[in-house]
């Protein structure tokens, strides 16, 4: 039987220094918030980050947004999610697991060019599946 939980619950994001607040449910991805978010008649690649004073963390484009934040526990006032856009690379970076780029950093290192591990005639319907594109 398909996930009837349809509970709605408002996200504060972080879009060109400005709040913006977002109504998601359980099964909302990052990749959704990206494209609620953004506008279409740009085309840029945009990824969401946990961000803190100190760092940025990526975050896969699959991931539940409400997981993430649940995840964050007694520290959920440090945190924030932010939407910025970036490079192609980066873009490609997000459409993998944390386990997936870890492996991708090892046999590839970090300064690596993502034509390695997106070639073929598939490439290009990689990128627009799992990026974040605003083509309209």
């Amino acid at each position: 039987m398909p996930c009837t939980d349809t509970t709605m619950t408002t996200i504060y994001v972080t879009i060109s220094v400005i709040v913006v607040p977002c109504d998601v449910t359980k099964t909302t991805s990052c990749y959704d918030v990206i494209r609620m978010l953004t506008s279409n008649s740009i085309k840029r690649d945009y990824a969401i980050f946990e961000s803190t004073s100190e760092k940025e963390i990526l975050l896969p484009m699959m991931s539940s947004v409400l997981k993430v934040i649940t995840s964050w526990g007694a520290e959920w006032f440090r945190k924030s999610l932010v939407i910025r856009p970036v490079d192609a690379h980066t873009c490609r970076l997000a459409s993998m697991s944390r386990a997936q780029r870890i492996l991708h950093r090892l046999t590839h290192g970090r300064n690596s060019s993502t034509k390695r591990m997106c070639t073929g005639p598939h490439r290009d319907a990689v990128t627009e599946k799992y990026c974040a594109s605003t083509a309209g």
